[in-house]
Order: C-alpha cells, then structure tokens, then sequence
C-alpha cells in the first residue's frame, strides 16, 4: 500500500494526479440536458457541525511571553458549532469560474468559566479563580477564480488561486476587576488550490476542493488551508444535494513588536448542503 502523504502540498499533487488520471481514462456518457458540470450559475447554502481546537497566546506590549491557551479547556469555549455558509458560483465562459463564499453563521464562540491556572493574556494576569468571560469571533469571506484544464461531460478538474480575507477578535474580561483585553486581526490570504468534479452517474456526483498558502510577511508566519470533499445527487435540473466533509485550519505566529503571540485554529465537519443552479 502507497503511503499516504502528509504535507499539504503533497496532498494537492496526490489529489490532482488521481482525479487527472479518472478523467482521462473515462468516457463522456451519452448526451443528456441534465450536467452538473454545465451549470452557468449556481447558489448553494448548507450547514456544518464543525469540531474545533483553538490556541491562543497573547504576549504584552513590552513582548513579554503571554501564556498559552486552550480556548476550549482553559476557557471553557465549546468546541462544537453549528456553522452555515453560503456560496456564488458563476461560470465566465466554459473553462473559466468564480466562487465567492461566506459564512451567514459564523464561527462565533463565547463562554464564562472560573480559571483553573494563572492567565497571562496581553497586559493583564487572570488569576486562579477568576471568573471570565471570553469570546472568540472568526471571519472568512473567499473569492476563487478556477481554470479547468480537464473539461468534459464526465469529469472536470481545475487549478484555482483565491483570496480568503480571515479575521479574529479575541477578548476576555474580568467583571469583579473591570479589566477587559482584547485582540483582532484582519488580513487577505492568496491561496493556490485544486478543484474536481467526477460523474459517477446520470444524477450522483463526487467533488473535492483544496487550498493553500503559507507566507511571510513582516515578521508573521501564517498558513491557511481549506479543504472539503462531497457527493452530490442531481435531484432535477435545477436542484442539487449534497453529504460531505470540510473544514480549515490557521496557523499563525506573529513576533511583530507590540502585536506578539500565536493564534491557531483547527474547524473540521460533516456539512450537508442544498444547490440551485441554471
């Protein structure tokens, strides 16, 4: 058995060499009105019972190491959410497309729990029994224009490179001491990724995503991934629905003077979703 690769980059050579070799070797079926593949313009909305992890340090101004956290065991945020996101998919010329995503429920999170250990989180230490409150708020809004070098009535794959502008606001806050601190970042992510479709039969389909970015820029290292894999059951013409897997990740550690720290995040699901396309 081949082993399965590891490195994000790997994974994407891996993905674009199997769906390359599919689509070659099948052969289109006969003809028929009802594609998938030929759709100009679709809109799709579905839920995901996203599972996270989340690590947050925030060092002081002065750069003092701030402590490390986990958000769902030190902070008592729920590592489980109900997340939605919504989706545009417009199809330029035949080859050619733009997505542009959202999450209408975003991955917002907030608890209050009594400290368990010293905190030290920017300017201010919490204090074993502690009562706070955190709330932990994440954005992603996605643009991805993709190009298909493999286009046919049985399979499509394509190269894509979008922009996903990621945000965060962390705070916790302290009632019986009034000290409140707070954290946000906000920044666009280039990302290179694949995109394939397969048609298994005249209404059931197979489709996989994947991006990636890893940079840096002025003293932050980040990097971004988004995947998801999915079947889909053409259930009319105009309707689809669709049972998979997706999640992303963020990395991203910062030695920028006064805006020191490390923020990490892991949010992977089952999604189920519905599709209206023309």
């Amino acid at each position: 058995m081949l082993p399965i690769p590891t490195r994000p980059l790997d994974r994407l050579l891996a993905v674009a060499l199997l769906l390359a070799a599919t689509a070659a070797a099948a052969k289109p079926p006969p003809e028929q009105p009802d594609n998938l593949l030929n759709d100009i313009l679709t809109l799709q909305a579905g839920i995901e019972s996203s599972s996270n992890h989340t690590t947050i340090r925030y060092d002081s101004a002065a750069g003092t190491p701030g402590t490390v956290i986990d958000a769902e065991n030190d902070l008592g945020l729920p590592s489980r959410k109900l997340i939605g996101r919504a989706e545009l998919m417009f199809r330029m010329r035949n080859r050619h497309r733009v997505r542009i995503g959202n999450y209408y429920l975003p991955l917002d999170r907030q608890a209050t729990t009594t400290l368990q250990k010293t905190i030290n989180f920017g300017n201010t230490t919490y204090n074993v029994g502690d009562v706070v409150s955190s709330e932990l708020k994440m954005r992603l809004l996605a643009i991805t224009y993709s190009y298909s070098f493999v286009k046919n009535d049985r399979a499509e794959l394509a190269a894509s490179l979008g922009f996903d502008v990621v945000g965060f606001e962390a705070a916790a806050t302290v009632a019986a001491r009034l000290r409140t601190e707070t954290e946000d970042h906000s920044a666009p992510a280039p990302l290179i990724g694949l995109d394939g479709t397969y048609r298994m039969s005249s209404r059931w389909y197979a489709e996989a995503r994947a991006q990636y970015l890893k940079v840096n820029v002025q003293n932050v290292d980040g990097t971004l991934e988004t995947f998801e894999a999915n079947v889909l059951y053409r259930l009319s013409p105009n309707v689809t629905f669709g049972l998979g897997y997706s999640g992303f990740k963020v990395d991203v550690d910062s030695t920028k003077p006064t805006e020191s720290g490390i923020f990490q995040l892991r949010s992977t699901g089952p999604q189920l979703f519905a599709r209206v396309g023309f």
